[in-house]
Parts: C-alpha cells; sequence; structure tokens
C-alpha cells in the first residue's frame, strides 16, 4: 500500500518549485480571503525602527499597581494593512495600531477588561483572548464560526470582560481563518497580589518568540489545503524575538516560496537590558503557527516558575521546549560577568516535514548588562551539558509541579478522541480528522448562537459534543499521526493526568493523579496518547484544537458544548448577532 502524502518526508522540491507560481497569483486573490490586500512593496517604504516596534511594550512597568482594588482597563484599536520588515524583508502585515507584535494588555485579577476593536481591513476578522475562562462571558471569547461571527470590515466591536480567579501569562491573537500568522497577535498580562513568586525578582519582561513567514498566511494556506502540497506543511522562512531578527537577503532565492520583495541584511535583533545582581522574571510566550522552540540564555541557568498561568514549584534547567501557544514564566539571575549573552530560541526542525534551505533555525536575541559594549555582537557559547532530543514534546510531568497542589477529581464523563490526517475527499485534499471528521468554520452564524436559539442538533462539520450535567469530564487523545499536536482548550485549565507512545491502555497505563501539571495547552505525542481532565463547570461553547494554525485550519478541532441549558439563558448582545448578518 503506497504511503499517503502525510508520511512523506521529503518533499520533491520540483513540487514545490512549481507551487511557487500558483501561490504567487492565489496571493494576489484568495490572500484578500485572510486579511490581506496586495500591494506593490515600491510604492510604500519599510517602517523600519521604532514606528511599528516599541521595546518598552515587553517591559512591565513599575508603575503598574498591583492590586486586590478592581478596575477597568480601556483599549482601542485600529487593525490595517502595512507593509514593514520584522527581519529585513518586506512584507505586507496586519498589524494592530500600527504595531507588530501588537499593544500590551495588563490588568489585575478581578479588573474588567474593555477593547474596542476596529477593523480596517479588507476582510472579517474576531480576537481572542487565549487563556481567559470567560465564565459567564462565552460570546466574548473571540472564536470566529464558534462564538462569534466576523467584526466586519469597516466596523468595530467592543470586548467586554472580567478576569476573576486567574493570572499570569497569557496572549490575545486573531482568531480568523491564519490572520494570527500575519501579526494580529500580542502580550495579556494578570497579575495578583496572591502570585506565590512576586517576591522572587525584580523587574518583569516578556519574550514572544514565533516562527515567522515571508509569504502571507492565506497563500501558504491556499497551497497546504490542495493537493499540491501532499499535506506538507509550510515551513517557517524565519524567526522572531519581540517581532524582530535578522535575515540573510541572499537566501530569499533558496527559499521554499522565494518572494523577490526588497530586503535589507543586518536588520536588528531584539535587545534586554541586563543589570548584574537583579533578578529578572522572563515571560516566554510562543505566538508562532508551527514550530516547537527549545529556549535557552547563554551562561544563565533557568527556574520555571509558571505554565499557561499554573504557578509552580521551581525547578531549574537550561533549556525549556514551548511548543505553539505555550507560555512559560522563568526567574533569571543576573550572575554572570558584565558582557553580551545570547538568548536563543531554536526552533525543532525534527518536526518539519521538509527543509527550506533559507531557514536558519536559531534565532536569537541579546542580554547586554549594563557597563557592556553596544556594538559588539555576544561570544557566549550555547549549553553543552543539555542535549535536547528530537522530538517535539512538553517538559516532563515530574519537572512540572504546580505550586498549589490538587488532586485529580475523579472522572464522572470519559470522552475519547482519535487524530489523523487523510485523504478522504474526492479532491484528495489532504485534511486533519478528528473522530473521521474534519472541522470547518460557520462563515455566517456561529455554534454558541445557535446553542442559544435551542437548537441541539449541529452540523457534523462542527463536531460538537455536548456535556449536559456538571461533572469531570477525562480526556483520552490518541493520536495516528506523525507530527506531534499541541491541543489547547478554551476557556479552562485542565489535568494533564499522562501522555506517551503507542496506546493508552484504561486500568494499566500509569497516570499522575496526586498533583497532576495543569495547563491550557499540552501536546499530544506522535503515535501516541495524552489525557486530560476538566471539571464541566463553565457553561458555553468551547474550542478544543491543535494550536498549529495549519492543522487548525486543516479541521483538527471539537467544540465542547457545556452545559447547554444554560446556553439558552444567556443573554448575547444584540450587535453580537447583528454582524452575523
Amino acid at each position: 500500500m503506497p504511503l499517503q502524502p502525510r508520511h512523506k518526508r521529503i518533499i520533491r522540491r520540483a513540487l514545490v518549485t512549481c507551487a511557487v507560481l500558483s501561490v504567487i497569483v492565489l496571493g494576489l486573490t484568495l490572500g484578500l480571503v485572510f486579511g490581506l490586500r496586495s500591494k506593490n512593496s515600491h510604492g510604500s517604504s519599510s517602517q523600519f525602527a521604532e514606528s511599528w516596534n516599541n521595546p518598552s511594550e515587553f517591559i512591565l512597568s513599575k508603575n503598574f499597581t498591583i492590586s486586590k482594588t478592581p478596575t477597568t482597563r480601556t483599549y482601542d484599536w485600529t487593525i490595517t494593512q502595512q507593509t514593514i520588515a520584522p527581519d529585513g524583508l518586506e512584507r505586507p502585515m496586519l498589524l494592530v495600531n500600527g504595531m507588530f507584535p501588537g499593544p500590551l494588555v495588563e490588568a489585575n485579577t478581578g479588573d474588567n477588561i474593555v477593547v474596542k476593536v476596529t477593523n480596517n481591513m479588507v476582510n472579517g476578522t474576531a480576537i481572542h483572548w487565549h487563556g481567559m475562562f470567560q465564565n459567564g462571558t462565552n460570546w466574548m471569547d473571540g472564536t470566529m464560526g464558534i462564538t462569534q461571527c466576523a467584526i466586519p470590515p469597516g466596523q468595530s466591536f467592543t470586548y467586554n470582560f472580567t478576569v476573576p480567579n486567574q493570572w499570569g501569562t497569557y496572549w490575545w491573537h486573531a482568531h480568523a481563518a491564519s490572520q494570527y500568522i500575519d501579526g494580529i497577535v500580542g502580550p495579556l498580562i494578570i497579575h495578583s497580589p496572591d502570585e506565590p513568586h512576586l517576591d522572587d525578582y525584580e523587574e518583569d519582561i516578556i519574550m514572544m518568540i514565533s516562527d515567522y513567514y515571508h509569504t502571507d498566511s492565506g497563500s501558504l494556506l491556499s497551497w497546504y489545503l490542495s493537493t499540491d502540497s501532499e499535506g506538507t506543511e509550510p515551513v517557517p522562512d524565519n524567526g522572531l524575538i519581540n517581532g524582530r531578527n535578522s535575515f540573510d537577503c541572499t537566501m530569499d532565492s533558496q527559499a521554499l516560496f522565494p518572494t523577490g520583495q526588497k530586503c535589507t541584511s543586518g536588520a536588528p535583533m531584539s535587545v534586554f537590558d541586563f543589570k548584574a545582581g537583579t533578578s529578572y522574571r522572563v515571560r516566554i510566550i510562543n505566538t508562532g503557527a508551527f514550530a516547537d522552540f527549545q529556549f535557552s540564555i547563554d551562561n544563565h541557568t533557568l527556574s520555571v516558575i509558571e505554565a499557561d498561568g499554573v504557578d509552580m514549584q521551581p525547578v531549574s534547567v537550561q533549556r525549556v521546549p514551548i511548543h505553539v501557544a505555550q507560555r512559560y514564566s522563568v526567574l533569571v539571575q543576573a550572575n554572570q560577568a558584565v558582557g553580551n549573552y545570547w538568548v536563543r530560541a531554536t526552533m525543532n526542525t525534527n518536526c518539519f516535514n521538509t527543509p527550506n534551505p533559507a531557514l536558519d533555525e536559531r534565532v536569537q536575541a541579546i542580554i547586554r548588562y549594563e557597563g557592556a559594549s553596544t556594538t559588539q555582537e555576544p561570544n557566549s557559547v550555547d549549553w553543552t551539558t543539555s542535549a535536547w532530543a528530537p522530538v517535539c514534546l512538553d517538559l516532563t510531568l515530574d519537572m512540572l509541579k504546580p505550586y498549589f497542589a490538587e488532586p485529580a477529581p475523579n472522572a464522572t464523563t470519559q470522552v475519547f478522541l482519535t487524530t489523523s490526517f487523510q485523504t478522504l475527499r474526492s479532491d484528495h485534499v489532504n485534511l486533519g480528522y478528528v473522530n473521521g471528521i474534519s472541522w470547518s468554520p460557520l462563515m455566517n452564524d456561529s455554534t454558541v448562537f445557535q446553542a442559544q436559539r435551542g437548537i441541539s442538533t449541529y452540523d457534523a462539520s462542527q463536531q460538537v459534543i455536548s456535556l449536559n450535567t456538571t461533572g469531570v469530564v477525562e480526556v483520552v487523545i490518541t493520536n495516528y499521526d506523525e507530527g506531534s499536536h499541541p491541543f489547547h482548550f478554551h476557556g479552562h485549565n485542565f489535568y494533564v493526568l499522562g501522555w506517551g507512545d503507542g496506546a493508552y491502555v484504561p486500568g494499566t497505563t500509569q497516570l499522575e493523579l496526586t498533583n497532576p501539571l495543569r495547563r491550557d495547552t499540552s501536546t499530544v505525542p506522535s503515535f501516541g496518547y495524552t489525557v486530560i481532565r476538566f471539571v464541566n463547570d463553565n457553561p458555553g461553547m468551547w474550542a478544543f484544537h491543535c494550536h498549529i494554525d495549519w492543522h487548525m485550519e486543516a479541521g483538527l478541532m471539537v467544540q465542547f458544548e457545556s452545559l447547554p441549558q444554560v446556553i439558552k439563558t444567556f443573554q448575547i448582545p444584540p450587535e453580537m448577532t447583528a454582524m452575523c448578518s
């Protein structure tokens, strides 16, 4: 039996080269579907330095008061298309208030967050508040086709929700088609006086790491969801830390999809100022589309204290593996000699199905101690005592122990999910399937609106799993794909009871039940399983999906309908349903 395209490790270069022409043409038309309007690059200048990227956004201000007194945090955003060059190569991107990454949202537990979003793109959009529980405001989750219809071009919508009972490191991003790949992302930080590690650091900084594409995501997605790709995901051209890196412009012609765009080599990297003797909290957020990273700082040990908004018992490591959509906070002591040191976020290319000759997987930024040269690059070397395995997996469960211990509650319901990529349709496109169904978004409605109207039978493509009673749900995900999948659950933290290779055997496979890891995004190993549990007490329609954006768009998604009788009583703002028309 011949191998399916998904199992072909090296794609034929001739196929990719031929596909380039179609991608360029599709970029002029289909790219519009995803929010980008094609432009003549010679008609706009590259806004290189500070106009689109403000480093101070990633240094949390000491003037922010961490308090238990709730207040309202108000933001006013406009989304537009602009041509910028984050790594020196110009390309059109989607920016919030002209910034990439977008503005910082910072609040305290209990605060009310109000964000007015004006859409000045050519197509609809939605903003998801990644990691927010949205208890009582499921319709503010920002997932197109599930909790809302898109904000139409030229119109505005105001998100309004409170943040009780959670704190930590989160992010926001577009949740409409593949738009966040093109720039609609930003950090979301929630503070609380109850955080157990507040006294362990003096400075607080954000490092958003991501893979990066020189071709717009709409064109790449059109190629991926065609027979030309043979199921091979688009491979990044570069990577960024806080929206910056450098690219060797001579390699554009060698890329899987050459752009021919104006390019200036030697673009500046992100630089973080350290002061000797100071303790730093570094909040690492993987805002990418595909790549799993290994994060490290030369000569500086990392003490992990948070994973996905859950405080951890400190554990010291030299490297942190971080998959798409995950977050970690680490404590870093500025205890080295004054100098410059590399920050390394290295893509795990073993998890790509094909190489991209233009890609340097070693994404870097600079730690610069006070008094060090401002013109000399670091000469520090990578850790040699902690080699990392060529697999895309999380830190192990025995390493990540929640600071506030909770035993796993006993399950009252069990759900079994299988994930795979197959060519089942008549057009032979390789799609993602969960339990034999490939999800596709509703375009002029949302499933929570349908549930609120009393609908209980949904289109099969929506893959809705109804949970009618409060209880504890155990989900067993079995992965029949050769790639690992970072699954994210909207509106919840879940207990990660175990993962491994092969099949999960109930009653035989050992699970961690005493104080299991809790988080909102966990990686399911290739040809393996992951077992999680969650408490079904947050009414709404909640997406559970692979956060590799190509895979989600290919259909690797289900929805949990929590307490449908309560959903019927939702008072959904009429301006939300009006957007569906």
